[in-house]
């Protein structure tokens, strides 16, 4: 694709999403979600793309699903994601605004961030993550979120349409090493670092099982609680409503530092655990997954 044409498409994306905010702010959260229907179905009926980037997950989590149904399976896959991104607007666009929702596992949370030894949240790309992310910060603790953030983004973050300061430390994953020296002495202050664990982009990564084939996902947060003492709790957010979502702690445990020769076989260790909870999460909600790539080509 040429530059023309990526800046073409650019501005086509960007018309788009102004045309979904255009109808936030005319005709609310349910106007958003009923332009979203017919635009998610041409979109699946024309494009063969999406089918492609879907193909990867939804062969392996409904193996048993002929065609038609792996269709539908992609359809509701894409409305599931939209639906994410209307609550996005619809949240940042209305200040004060906010959905319904429970955090199963809280007690536990407070009792880890109460040791002072820092936490690591670790989450994916699933569910309504960044809706869910403006509860969490009434935990006894600074939250941090190391991310890729980019401020000039299309799609933009409920944080970004708000007129309001943001409740949480943005630590840019694109920053001086990967922003792990300032996770590092947020974790050394006894705070909450949020990562996000499914996505190698390059960098120190952990082999392990997911949905049967092998996965190469980031080390990061692994090699940060290694390195600080702090625990891993893999937290999760799923979309049970227009309006409504549960977080729920999965999974709760203690990478330790390893010998060099046993590096490789410790953070595969780790890894397979997060990965196991992920799955899990998918057997509840299968159709909040939002990794539209191949994930097992890496």
């Amino acid at each position: 694709m040429g530059k023309k044409e990526r800046n073409l498409k650019g501005r086509l994306e960007s018309l788009g999403h102004d045309c979904f905010y255009l109808t936030l702010k005319l005709f609310g959260h349910r106007g958003g979600y009923l332009l979203l229907l017919p635009v998610i179905f041409v979109y699946v009926i024309c494009s063969g793309k999406i089918h492609r980037v879907t193909s990867p997950y939804v062969s392996r989590r409904f193996p048993e699903h002929g065609w038609l149904r792996k269709r539908v399976d992609t359809f509701r896959i894409v409305l599931s994601f939209g639906q994410v991104l209307v609550d996005r607007g619809w949240l940042g666009l209305n200040v004060g605004a906010s959905f319904s929702g429970e955090l199963d596992g809280r007690d536990r949370l407070l009792e880890l961030v109460a040791a002072g030894k820092g936490l690591i949240l670790l989450t994916a790309h699933v569910g309504n993550w960044q809706t869910a992310l403006s509860r969490i910060c009434d935990l006894g603790a600074p939250v941090n979120s190391l991310m890729h953030y980019e401020h000039e983004a299309v799609a933009k973050h409920y944080f970004d349409l708000r007129k309001e300061p943001v409740p949480f430390t943005i630590i840019n994953s694109e920053g001086f090493m990967g922003g792990l020296v300032e996770s590092t002495a947020a974790l050394q202050r006894g705070e909450i670092v949020t990562i996000m664990g499914d996505r190698y982009t390059g960098g120190p990564y952990a082999e392990t099982k997911f949905l049967g084939d092998t996965v190469r996902l980031p080390a990061a947060a692994y090699s940060l609680a290694g390195a600080t003492g702090s625990p891993v709790a893999v937290l999760l957010a799923a979309k049970t409503g227009s309006r409504s979502y549960r977080l729920k702690v999965w999974n709760v445990f203690q990478p330790l530092p390893t010998e060099r020769n046993e590096r490789r076989k410790g953070l595969s260790r780790w890894a397979s655990m997060f990965a196991g909870s992920v799955e899990k999460y998918l057997e509840e909600y299968p159709w909040q997954w939002y990794n539209f790539y191949d994930f097992w080509s890496q």
